[in-house]
């Protein structure tokens, strides 16, 4: 237990710094003599590793690899080839899959127990020899066959034998050599232990000229053909002889490697040249190597990001980590300790079968005595209100697992501790930050585990300043934080909101809801953390001329595929809707296969308060151009809003853009008002010719902001302090509209009054009023729904004015 403590308070100290990166030991289990299985997460990337430990000089301790099937081609989980390969006095404590593969091959090199079964490539290799010794780096092979003084090379390992090569064959190759008869076989037992870079002698117990000699794991072949069959021709059963494989540079006696791609940790230089983040699977040790380290760290999920090899390459050197080779990862990355699947597999179908895999093994005999008892996790944290559950494990002296009896375990929590755990170690956190520790008793044997209950330490309300009305209603968000940098989602139920001005405005639930025209601060708290922004309620009514087009003054000209100079903008006083002038926007392109040209009228005007459309007179030149604006919000993220009709009206007409088919640049933008008109987008048609230049010319005019009305109007007479002071015409409400509208107005005294609709060519199409009225304010509903869509007239005449305006039918 001692060891535990001493080890966890060690690492959570330690791993706190790499870029600011806070790591949390969650358990250090001792999984064998001299080694250790430690869980550690960074939740604020988030990483989650699984780090085993082995002191190499432990007398049973070893390292071994081990084939897929143990066979060329096989394919094996990394769990089924460590529990096939466990068997009294030979237990496999911890694996990890090994190098990258194809058709069930290792790309690189492997050696099993001394026994070679494929040459390496010039990729980096792991190796472990019989004295304990370890090394990374490329090796390069060579064979010989050696006796009474001559030497002969062997060109080849498990592989198809060509023209005059001598190839050495072993039992993972398969049942036989499955050569032909065009050569000579020697069908050899080693009588020394197998090692590479040392001699081993083997004695011929057959020669064969048929081809295809039999495999076995007590034998090897080696098949010559051409100039390599002469020199076996010469062999004879009962003759001994000496192999020599060798892989340079490497120690003496090899018993084991395994290949990768990438030493990443050289001497202690981080050499990653890996920059994606991956799940990943690697083999490292220390400056004197007496200590090994396996280390898988999950990717490709929302618990862990996965990492590159610079970033491994850190980690890994906070264990003292000196030489590392990265094995094969992604999907492949898999660690097993104790015949379990410690980490979490990216394949979506769970741990992954792969080509072959390295192991720790120990030749301590199992007891089935317990003498530990283990929380797992040593230490947890959670976030309120989460659960988790955890688990009693025992082991006996050498540490392998013994099984326990769950209606002998007791759960149990440490006095002023808000949380709640069952008699299955089920841990239910409670509803506010806090800290505590879990125990368990097992007939006596107890052990702990500590527990942080986090709550949120950073809360921010966004948007931090917003515009709305009274009846236009938004939403307030937050970007809420645990002490770890985890973002934690906040309802906005749950949070305490304040208004500093009541008459301004409300918050239910998170909405603002605005009253009266004003600006007010909005205050929200979760868990004792407040945060302000500020709402200004914009009531605006009618129609707002933004810009009458009488100058230049705050536009300017740019696009796409247009050509600039031969376009311009220009004021004319020959055509216009309102004032005496209008802008004149003359263009000229080349069409080049791309539909995509635009003439932009640049400009920068903030609009007040919620408006329901943006109108622009338009007079085309008779093409199908189409219109759209580019608008900001509070924020300046961009968003567009498109005319619904054809700008291709060679009179005046009005161009409707309605706020609510406003559509972000980015589609995870958040908008709120107030907004900024930013361009005028006018999309120029053509009969798309290659090659063929274009021209025409476009004015525009009267660029207004439409409110809601939002004036109670009623045909009863006013009282005498309300009669109006002289006659007045209100925007009619919905504009546009589809395809009913109401039509407001006031008089002062009672008069006869006509209310008439005209379409562009001044035709009368509906005759709304024609009667005397009374004093006051009047409102009149018209349904357009016999007539087509575009640009009418409404005008009221009394014996005193007329007065006109325009008004859009959408259908």
């Amino acid at each position: 237990m001692k060891k535990t403590i001493l080890s966890l308070t060690f690492l959570l100290c330690s791993f706190t710094g790499f870029a600011q990166i806070k790591y949390d030991t969650l358990s250090v289990q001792q999984i064998g003599d001299g080694m250790y299985h430690y869980t550690i997460e960074a939740p604020s990337v988030p990483w989650t590793f699984d780090v085993v430990e082995v002191d190499l000089t432990r007398p049973d301790t070893k390292l071994e690899t081990v084939k897929a099937q143990d066979t060329f081609g096989g394919y094996e989980r990394t769990s089924s080839m460590a529990q096939r390969k466990s068997y009294e006095g030979h237990q496999v404590i911890a694996a990890v899959n090994g190098d990258f593969y194809g058709g069930g091959n290792p790309t690189n090199a492997q050696v099993i127990k001394g026994e070679i079964i494929k040459k390496p490539i010039s990729r980096d290799v792991f190796g472990y020899t019989k004295g304990k010794k370890v090394f990374i780096n490329p090796t390069t092979y060579t064979g010989k066959l050696s006796q009474d003084g001559n030497e002969y090379d062997i060109t080849g390992v498990n592989q198809s034998r060509t023209a005059d090569a001598l190839v050495y064959y072993n039992h993972y190759y398969g049942a036989s050599t499955g050569t032909n008869e065009f050569g000579t076989e020697l069908i050899l037992t080693a009588l020394d232990e197998w090692v590479v870079n040392g001699v081993v002698k083997a004695v011929v117990k057959e020669k064969t000229t048929s081809g295809d000699a039999a495999l076995s794991d007590s034998t090897f072949v080696l098949s010559g053909h051409g100039t390599s069959k002469t020199i076996l021709d010469g062999f004879e059963a009962g003759d001994t002889v000496v192999v020599h494989h060798q892989l340079m540079p490497g120690f003496d006696d090899i018993k084991e490697v395994v290949g990768g791609r990438g030493k990443f940790l050289n001497d202690g230089n981080n050499e990653g040249d890996w920059p994606e983040r991956h799940p990943r699977t690697a083999v490292g040790f220390n400056a004197d190597s007496t200590k090994l380290y396996l280390l898988t760290v999950d990717g490709r999920q929302s618990t862990s990001a996965g990492m590159t090899l610079t970033e491994m390459g850190e980690f890994m050197k906070r264990f003292g980590v000196q030489n590392a080779l990265n094995l094969d990862g992604g999907g492949s990355t898999t660690m097993v300790v104790h015949n379990q699947v410690v980490n979490d597999p990216s394949d979506g179908s769970g741990e992954r079968a792969v080509a072959n895999a390295l192991m720790v093994v120990s030749l301590k005999q199992k007891t089935g005595v317990l003498e530990h008892l283990k929380l797992d996790p040593t230490f947890k944290k959670l976030y309120r209100g989460n659960t988790f559950t955890f688990t009693a494990r025992g082991s006996d002296e050498n540490y392998y697992p013994v099984e326990l009896d769950p209606q002998k375990l007791s759960f149990s929590l440490s006095e002023n501790f808000t949380a709640t755990i069952d008699s299955e170690g089920n841990f239910t956190a409670g509803d506010a930050p806090d800290t505590g520790y879990v125990y368990v008793d097992y007939e006596g044997m107890k052990d702990t585990a500590m527990v942080i209950v986090k709550g949120i330490t950073e809360f921010s309300l966004f948007p931090k300043y917003a515009a709305t009305d009274s009846s236009y209603e938004f939403s307030f968000f937050n970007e809420s934080f645990d002490f770890d940098g985890q973002k934690r989602g906040v309802s906005n139920t749950d949070i305490s909101w304040q208004v500093g001005s009541e008459e301004v405005g409300e918050v239910i639930d998170g909405t603002f809801i605005g009253k009266t025209e004003g600006t007010t601060p909005v205050i929200g708290t979760y868990d004792g953390i407040s945060d302000t922004v500020e709402v200004e309620v914009q009531i605006g009514g009618g129609i707002e001329t933004v810009s009458g087009f009488e100058d230049l003054e705050g536009w300017s000209l740019s696009g796409e595929n247009l050509d600039l100079q031969n376009s311009e903008l220009t004021v004319v006083d020959s055509t216009f809707t309102e004032g005496s002038h209008s802008v004149r926007l003359d263009y000229e392109f080349v069409y080049d296969n791309d539909p995509n040209i635009w003439a932009y009228l640049e400009t920068d005007i903030p609009v007040f308060g919620v408006p329901d459309s943006i109108n622009l007179d338009a007079r085309s030149d008779g093409k199908r151009h189409l219109i759209e604006l580019e608008l900001a919000d509070n924020n300046d993220e961009l968003y567009t809003v498109r005319v619904k009709k054809w700008a291709e009206n060679t009179q005046f007409d009005i161009y409707p853009a309605l706020t609510s088919d406003i559509t972000p640049v980015d589609p995870f933008s958040s908008f709120y008002y107030p907004i900024t008109i930013k361009k005028i987008g006018i999309k120029l048609a053509s009969d798309q010719q290659s090659g063929e230049r274009y021209s025409g010319a476009i004015f525009l005019d009267n660029l207004e902001v439409v409110y809601p009305n939002r004036t109670v109007v009623s045909n009863e007479k006013t009282g005498d302090s309300e009669v109006p002071n002289d006659v007045s015409l209100n925007q009619n409400y919905p504009n546009p509209f589809n395809p009913t509208t109401n039509i407001s107005f006031r008089i002062p005294n009672a008069s006869q009054v006509d209310l008439d609709v005209y379409d562009v060519l001044g035709r009368k199409v509906a005759s709304l009023v024609d009667r005397r009225l009374s004093a006051g304010n009047h409102t009149v509903s018209f349904d357009a729904g016999t007539l087509s869509s575009g640009l009418y007239l409404y005008r009221l005449s009394t014996s005193e004015v007329s007065i006109s305006r325009k008004m859009m039918l959408i259908k």
